[in-house]
């Protein structure tokens, strides 16, 4: 009995020790990975956004449109570009304004997080852009050409769009996704995306491997970034229905532009970008960045507890090519 109560009191005493472990850990690692300064805590709180001189700037809301009108006080260029965030629940507000002050009308538009969409990136209805085209066609300069852009999340949308909506001339995606990924409402998993209420088929996480899994739950214990991008990469090779839920990018009738980093920590964003294009042929286009991660914005490679991956100085570097790259083809586009 007594050799009983011994061991006991040493299995009690390595928790206790092995927990102190885990909290002395977890602080050093809060002060390793401090929280960058985000652009905005809450990026679908509509009070954060407001207008500038030279481009008039007007919140649109339909049946499930949700965002902003952007229209500059001279406008220089043909048609609309259509920009959108990602998971963040953003609209791409950013990219809007430095478009709006190049001469473009813009639509800034949320998919999810307002509160006449969806609440979260989860079966998101792809009807959503047809009340788009006709805001567009009822409020815009020039209805034609339209561009859409999406970064994410938000360029796995963009990549997808065309498929069901032939006049979108042109597709701009950053860090994009390749194939129809499972939604973000992890209580009741969907696809991210319905068509005429059915879910589109997609990759579904619980393909991911062991791996994908520990590399989710260890640094949820250690606090530490989340590495997502090994649960993308096993789930798309292991799902047997993988192949049902790839982007045909081919539906695009014009120019396909994609931006990704190497270092893409988030999900094979730099493949996908590579792989889109090849699709699209001789008006695919990619730009692959050695050394940046999937945000260019980011001032080093995490952020909201995940990793992004790449480099201040690599990042930096993405973000003004891609800027100077964009602009050129959407002069070219929008002449």
């Amino acid at each position: 009995m007594r050799k009983l109560g011994k061991v006991l009191l040493w299995i009690v005493g390595a928790v206790v020790a092995l927990a102190l472990i885990v909290l002395v850990v977890r602080g050093i690692n809060g002060w390793r990975y401090p929280q960058p300064a985000l652009r905005r805590e809450n990026p679908a709180d509509l009070s954060t956004y407001s207008g500038r001189p030279g481009v008039g700037v007007t919140h649109v809301t339909g049946t499930y449109l949700n965002g902003f009108h952007l229209k500059p006080d001279r406008v220089t260029h043909r048609g609309v570009v259509v920009t959108f965030g990602g998971s963040d629940g953003g609209c791409n507000w950013d990219l809007a304004n430095r478009l709006a002050d190049q001469g473009y009308e813009v639509l800034a538009l949320f998919f999810f997080g307002q509160e006449n969409q969806r609440p979260t990136l989860d079966k998101v209805p792809l009807e959503f852009f047809g009340e788009v085209l006709q805001y567009v066609d009822a409020h815009a300069s020039s209805a034609a050409p339209v561009t859409v852009v999406g970064v994410s999340k938000g360029g796995e949308l963009v990549s997808l769009l065309p498929t069901y909506y032939p006049r979108i001339d042109n597709v701009v995606a950053y860090s994009p996704g390749e194939y129809v990924y499972q939604g973000l409402d992890y209580a009741a998993p969907g696809s991210s995306w319905t068509w005429q209420g059915r879910e589109l088929p997609y990759v579904r996480f619980q393909y991911s491997s062991p791996q994908g899994l520990a590399d989710m739950m260890v640094p949820r214990l250690l606090n530490t970034p989340m590495r997502l991008r090994t649960t993308y990469e096993t789930s798309t090779a292991r799902d047997p229905d993988a192949a049902a839920a790839r982007i045909d990018i081919t539906t695009l009738r014009g120019h396909l532009l994609t931006f990704a980093g190497s270092d893409d920590q988030m999900w094979q964003g730099d493949v996908a970008a590579v792989d889109l294009a090849r699709a699209k042929g001789a008006l695919g286009e990619a730009h692959v960045y050695p050394g940046a991660g999937h945000l260019f914005w980011l001032p080093g490679d995490h952020v909201g507890g995940f990793l992004m991956g790449g480099t201040k100085e690599a990042n930096l570097a993405a973000f003004e090519d891609s800027n100077r790259v964009l602009a050129a083809r959407l002069a070219d586009w929008h002449r």
